[in-house]
């Protein structure tokens, strides 16, 4: 096999399709701590018995991520291998990937690894994952293609809404203040990712219609001007199609995807969470 991209699950994707004969694509699952109940982040990932555990457990909650064994076994099989990762400021991930490679490059030399920081989550990371997919179908050789994906990096963002914070505020990824005023009055969170990779607050709205708006005026302010989207979404559909209609509405030419979202994004995002990667100027 020439190439393999693999993920951990802070990406949504689960598989791929239509890969062909020189591309492999695996993900390693981070896990998440609930009372005394662990869930696997996997594609057999209960998503509303996750909400309902994490909504009704009252003490700390956490995720963890995988071994550097797990990553070590997991890029086996090509000659190069893409490894995205979770930002590492928000997990241990991309820390654990980079020990997995330098075990896996001990007994394997000749191989060609890039362990890949995101500095996002979720589906900004689908659309990096994509396009490296897209550049090793095409055969374009490592160290182009890793130099091509740090590009189209500097041309992908994210938004978040969420109605929730209460498992970002437990683990420290959101202040307590903001947490505060999330969740009462309707109020919804409009998030955004810092150069680093961590959460911060962009806007906040009151009821879904208005975040909505606002979403679509934080995207418009990141330049996003009717490229690629990936939309994730966890107990919602309908207002991730709400959300499509009014981008398309602006946007006739906008690639919009709507994927499931991850057990760890749901983890954070919560229930009726929706975060949205992008293409922009």
């Amino acid at each position: 096999m020439k190439w393999k991209i693999v993920t951990d699950s802070g990406s949504d994707i689960r598989q791929i399709d239509n890969l062909g004969d020189d591309v492999a694509f695996e993900v390693v699952p981070l896990m998440i701590n609930i009372a005394n109940k662990v869930y696997i982040d996997d594609e057999n990932i209960d998503l509303e018995d996750l909400i309902n555990a994490s909504e009704k457990e009252k003490t700390a909650t956490s995720s963890a991520c995988p071994a550097p064994s797990a990553y070590a076994q997991a890029l086996e099989g090509a000659d190069n291998v893409i490894c995205f990762t979770i930002s590492s400021n928000l997990s241990g991930s991309y820390n654990s990937a980079s020990l997995g490679r330098d075990m896996f490059l001990e007994s394997n030399p000749g191989k060609n690894v890039f362990v890949f920081d995101t500095f996002t989550a979720g589906s900004e990371m689908n659309l990096l994952i994509r396009k490296a997919v897209e550049l090793a179908k095409e055969g374009v050789e490592f160290d182009e293609l890793v130099q091509q994906l740090k590009d189209y990096h500097t041309k992908t963002n994210v938004n978040f809404v969420l109605e929730s914070v209460d498992n970002l505020v437990k683990n420290g990824r959101v202040s307590k203040i903001v947490g505060q005023m999330i969740g009462l009055l309707d109020i919804r969170l409009i998030g955004k990712r810092s150069d680093d990779g961590q959460i911060e607050l962009a806007h906040k709205s009151r009821g879904i219609k208005r975040a909505l708006n606002t979403l679509l005026k934080a995207m418009e302010e990141n330049k996003y001007q009717g490229g690629k989207i990936e939309i994730s979404y966890n107990t919602s559909i309908e207002v991730a199609h709400t959300l499509t209609d009014k981008i398309k509405a602006e946007f006739p030419s906008a690639d919009i995807n709507l994927i499931k979202m991850s057990g760890l994004c749901t983890y954070y995002a919560q229930r009726n969470g929706m975060i949205i990667g992008f293409e922009h100027a």
